[in-house]
């Protein structure tokens, strides 16, 4: 789905989905996959979240849930769109591509998505506008649906990223300099940029339209995801002795793997294999497994 979804070569050259000025990928394409996946696996395109199961239903139904910022408000609190009721709240009445485009538009990316079940419509963006590591929201929903019981929270992460300035867009417009040292931040992640058809910039003096595009989108996105290691250190510390917590998060060579991840799917399977044989992450991954089983363990310890 990925090499289709995210065409960059579009990007470097400047194409840009029909009626949309704003964003490098066509949410259609994105739509339609996901539909089709969709379709695929429930019998129906637009099943929605609050839609019941066909039957035999199955003994216990995964709780499930995902975020979404209100694109006219983005410092309010996260919109939770859930398959699942919990006191106060009844489960998402939308279609389930619906919250997976919600969930998945990213500023610059796609564009954001518009809800009408139930109306008013409210158009939202990704959740990853200050909630990229939805750990601390996951604990509170668990909370909520099982009130004082045990729970054993696990996180599984994207691989920790190298540290990075933010890059403003007005320094990627006018200041050439800021460019090419930008670009090459933004090359070390896109094999394509390392092709001779892309022009380097030693002695250019206007950047390219398309890789100005390109820029922008990278810079806007190191301007406004969360930090999601300082996530992990806070529940880290407010889980000590209080309730058991794992995260599992490849160290190195995975987290700044960028657009084009689709084709370097091999490096991030040798990676995380890596990164999973260690003796702390074998460690950590038995008690995991016995506190998931049974969390009353981790009290008894």
């Amino acid at each position: 789905m990925s090499q289709e979804i995210f065409r960059v070569d579009h990007v470097l050259a400047g194409k840009i989905p029909v009626g949309d000025d704003t964003c490098r990928f066509d949410f259609n394409t994105l739509e339609t996959k996901v539909k089709k996946l969709i379709e695929q696996r429930l019998g129906d395109e637009n099943h929605g979240i609050s839609a019941k199961p066909k039957p035999p239903k199955p003994p216990i139904q995964c709780r499930t849930f995902v975020v979404a910022q209100m694109a006219s408000n983005v410092t309010a609190p996260p919109t939770i769109l859930r398959s699942y009721n919990v006191e106060g709240v009844s489960r998402s009445k939308c279609a389930i591509w619906e919250a997976a485009r919600a969930t998945s538009a990213t500023p610059s990316f796609f564009k954001p998505m518009t809800i009408n079940n139930p109306p008013p419509p409210i158009t939202y963006v990704d959740g990853g506008l200050g909630y990229n590591n939805p750990s601390q929201l996951a604990l509170v929903e668990a909370q909520r649906i099982w009130k004082n019981k045990n729970v054993c929270l696990v996180s599984i992460g994207t691989g920790q990223q190298s540290a990075a300035s933010v890059v403003t867009e007005s320094q990627l417009e006018n200041n050439l300099d800021s460019q090419r040292s930008f670009f090459k931040v933004v090359q070390s992640s896109l094999s394509a940029l390392a092709s001779n058809n892309i022009p380097y910039w030693k002695t250019a003096k206007n950047i390219p339209p398309g890789i100005l595009a390109l820029l922008k989108m990278a810079g806007g996105l190191t301007s406004i995801v969360t930090n999601t290691e300082a996530v992990h250190d806070g529940l880290q510390r407010g889980a000590d002795q209080q309730f058991p917590y794992f995260r599992f998060n490849v160290e190195r060579n995975v987290g700044d793997i960028g657009l084009e991840d689709w084709k370097k799917l091999g490096a991030l399977t040798t990676h995380t294999s890596a990164y999973m044989m260690t003796y702390d992450s074998e460690r950590r991954k038995i008690l995991c497994a016995k506190c998931l089983i049974d969390p009353t363990t981790f009290y008894r310890k």
